[in-house]
């Protein structure tokens, strides 16, 4: 009998939120993770979607169905998917290699880049950076597409170069490197490394990790990375070919390889972007405050000087609750920059997940916008989510794409939220669908329910099986929209139990199952 992991129950009665699409890669459901998205810059209603381990995803009608295609590239194709359509709607994908003559992790013995000229009908592929001996890992791409650059169109790739992988010898160490291509990702230039000190090689906070790159109005190129407990910041003036020298822009309490509990993993990872006039933002998450919160930090003068950390979660200081893995983009066109993260603030337990999304106008964040209609959750730290979340904007369309659990299936997918920026300038909090979920939590041996009623001043819940009660709580009076409660396993036998909620004088049932370990 397939190891049932999971208990849940999600029945809505009410509207959804109108401002957001939430759109399934698959509508049968397709296993995968660590999602990152783009937008076709000239054409938006053309998106591509990278996911693990080799799922390449192509919308032409702006998200609303997606086609999958997996791509075997003679260098193999591991993970780490990186995506971006430049502005001749040329699609790139970067990620980690396979070498099939090598044992893992030595296989990931370069970053394979691929390029298609022909809407993502065919690729084509090339690897770069390879060393004898030495592992490459978490590639990033950037392009240069600046008006006023002298090095527009340049294709940037950054990644960590491991000696040896999980190594926790002294004498091996990471290190950030970067190469170029003028051709459209045709061919590359020899990577250089651009930092000036190494991280160890464990492959956790003392390693360098999550080197991102931007460029500034005239092709100044700016690239962040985290290690040490610090985020860090270099830049070359002559399109990548050299570097500055190494900064500290702020320490990142606790580290990029943050513990959120219930996840596999919960990298934290900095993300750099600028927008049309030159003004850098970095985004990151720490636990400064006691729980994880996301940040950024605001240059105004090409990275002389940094104003920051500035909180971008809304909730109230120190409450225990996680906000973690932030990604950023910038729409061009429009000039807005645009945060996105999840978030556990509706989660009395700091279980349940939502993912959220805010604009930065300088120093200050905007509305803190729920985009997922309902919160979920993972039933046990050993299914991985993935490093991280995707937003891409361009020409007023946003696109989320992040990692959610298919209950049904039992297996983390991906859900793309569509949006248009206008509708996040202008967000006010919309009531959400009333829904009931029942999670059994294999870490914790707990099981958690979680339910919206909105409108109502009292509800209750009840767990049967067969003509036995075994749960019935009457909440009278509600004191919030959002509840959560925690029973423990040992209190149910294992079987298919009856969850009711009631409200208003309507009543939503729904058969769930609970096992008993």
């Amino acid at each position: 009998m397939k190891n049932r992991f999971v208990v849940f129950l999600c029945a809505m009665w009410g509207s959804v939120n109108a401002q957001t699409t939430l759109v399934q890669l698959h509508p049968d459901g397709v296993e995968t993770n660590e999602p990152c998205i783009a937008i076709d810059p000239n054409y938006p209603g053309t998106q591509i979607l990278g996911s693990n381990n080799n799922l390449f995803f192509i919308s032409n009608d702006g998200g609303l169905s997606w086609t999958p295609k997996q791509l075997s590239p003679k260098e193999g194709f591991y993970g780490d998917p990186v995506v971006y359509i430049n502005r001749w709607g040329t699609h790139y994908i970067c990620h980690l290699a396979q070498n099939k003559t090598e044992k893992w992790p030595e296989q990931f013995d370069r970053i394979v880049f691929e390029r298609s000229i022909d809407g993502g009908a065919n690729f084509s592929s090339v690897g770069v950076g390879f060393t004898e001996g030495k592992v490459q890992d978490k590639p990033w791409i950037f392009v240069d597409e600046g008006k006023q650059s002298k090095f527009r169109d340049r294709v940037y790739l950054s990644w960590t170069e491991f000696d040896k992988y999980g190594s926790k010898n002294p004498l091996d160490s990471s290190r950030i490197r970067v190469s170029f291509s003028t051709d459209e990702g045709a061919t590359f230039s020899e990577p250089v490394v651009i930092s000036d000190t190494s991280g160890d090689a464990t492959d956790d906070d003392k390693t360098l990790e999550g080197a991102t790159l931007a460029a500034g109005k005239n092709g100044e190129l700016y690239a962040v990375w985290a290690g040490n407990d610090f985020i860090w910041f270099d830049q070359s003036l002559d399109g990548g070919k050299t570097w500055g020298t190494d900064k500290k822009i702020a320490t990142q309490v606790g580290g990029w390889n943050q513990q959120v509990a219930g996840l596999y993993r919960a990298n934290s990872m900095p993300f750099v972007k600028c927008d049309n006039n030159g003004k850098i933002y970095v985004v990151y998450s720490d636990v400064r405050n006691g729980d994880h919160d996301v940040y950024y930090l605001y240059s105004k003068d090409k990275g002389a000087t940094w104003m920051g950390p500035i909180r971008v979660n809304n909730d109230p200081l120190k409450n225990g609750k996680d906000q973690y893995m932030p990604n950023i983009a910038v729409d061009r066109k429009k000039n807005k920059v645009y945060v996105l993260f999840y978030d556990r603030r509706n989660s009395e337990n700091n279980k349940f997940t939502d993912v959220y999304a805010c604009e930065l106008k300088g120093m200050k964040p905007g509305v803190n916008a729920r985009i997922t209609n309902e919160s979920f959750c993972v039933p046990s730290s050993k299914i991985f989510f993935g490093d991280y979340i995707s937003i891409a904007a361009a020409k007023n369309e946003v696109r989320r794409a992040f990692t959610t659990y298919e209950v049904e299936k039992q297996i983390p997918t991906v859900q793309v939220a569509l949006l248009q920026g206008k509708q996040l300038q202008k967000w006010k909090s919309n009531e959400k669908p009333n829904y009931i979920q029942l999670v059994q939590d294999i870490d914790s041996n707990m099981v958690y329910l979680h339910f919206n009623v909105n409108g109502a001043k009292s509800c209750s819940v009840e767990l049967t099986r067969g003509n036995q009660l075994y749960y019935k709580q009457l909440f009278d009076p509600l004191t919030a929209n959002e509840n959560e409660v925690a029973l423990p396993v040992s209190r149910f036998t294992s079987g298919v139990y009856k969850l009711t909620l009631s409200f208003k004088g309507h009543k939503v049932e729904k058969d769930v199952f609970i096992e008993r370990r």
